[in-house]
């Protein structure tokens, strides 16, 4: 091989070599002095209609796609003076062509180990001119949404709340159905839609499955959150059994008490069986209750 040519090779693979660690060191000074974290912190902000900021470290990522990644990121309802959620640790990922015409596309979002108490959100109004009054979505799509252990706690709650194992969503924005599943630690796991409304303070989970020590129930859920915090379960099962349906359990008793946050949680579930068993007898066509009757949107 003649020098000349051998050289212009060596030279092709320095330059592919040094252009990972080359590309990174741009991008991160780029986003340094460009003031990434602010550009993020105000879009973030802008998409949930809430306050959030990022108050820890903020670094680059490259991998699994590009993004940045940091700690402390905690978010607040404008008219509520405590978070509404945190989270220890976050990702999220960024399309890189719309970063440098100061301009942030979120494509996912994962946090972990964190913080939801729903009994703080409070829907800003809109306000004449405001986009939200012609039904326009306060929250644009997001591709994956994915929490990590993370606890949600209920107004009055006093032992801890619920602790949540993994929640994802795929194609997540504001009144828009979209797939999700959900692991409780050592309690259930569930499947279905989820449909979010922002201003009007709601969750509705349809087409819910839920599974637990082997057994399984359909049905939806409708969630108020915000003050008043209200879960409302309607669920139905072919054939279940009790003892095993019921060990381990959280009290939710503990979630009617005095928390601070206005009003306790309004939880109400009608649970309708085919095939009932407990302590060894059957009962058909059982209807177990708690609350008061449940209300959905679909009802």
């Amino acid at each position: 091989m003649k020098k000349p040519v051998r050289n212009l090779l060596l030279l092709l693979l320095g330059l592919l070599i040094l252009a990972p660690p080359l590309a990174y060191w741009a991008i991160d000074a780029w986003l340094e002095s460009s003031g990434g974290r602010q550009m993020l912190a105000k879009n973030l902000s802008e998409r949930t209609g809430m306050n959030v900021t990022l108050g820890g470290e903020f670094d680059l990522m490259l991998l699994p796609d590009i993004g940045v990644a940091g700690t402390d990121l905690a978010i607040e309802s404008p008219l509520a003076d405590q978070p509404f959620a945190s989270s220890a640790e976050y990702e999220i990922s960024v399309a890189l062509k719309p970063l440098f015409n100061g301009q942030v596309q979120v494509d996912w979002i994962r946090l972990s180990d964190g913080e939801i108490h729903p009994g703080r959100y409070r829907a800003v109004q809109p306000v004449a001119g405001d986009k939200q009054e012609t039904g326009t979505a306060r929250i644009p799509k997001i591709e994956e949404l994915t929490i990590r252990d993370f606890r949600i706690i209920p107004p009055g709650s006093d032992d801890g709340g619920i602790q949540v194992s993994a929640f994802q969503v795929s194609g997540f924005a504001d009144r828009r159905s979209a797939p999700f599943s959900l692991e409780i630690l050592e309690l259930f796991s569930a499947q279905g839609n989820i449909l979010l409304d922002m201003q009007g303070s709601s969750l509705q989970l349809n087409e819910l499955r839920l599974e637990r020590s082997g057994q399984r129930v359909t049905g939806e859920a409708c969630i108020n959150i915000g003050d008043p915090f209200s879960l409302h379960l309607v669920l139905q099962a072919q054939q279940l059994d009790l003892d095993l349906l019921r060990q381990d359990l959280p009290d939710t008793g503990g979630w009617a008490g005095d928390g601070g946050e206005g009003a306790p949680a309004d939880i109400r579930v009608r649970l309708s069986v085919d095939e009932l068993h407990a302590s060894g007898a059957v009962a058909r066509g059982a209807v177990l209750s708690l609350g008061q009757e449940p209300v959905c949107g679909s009802d």
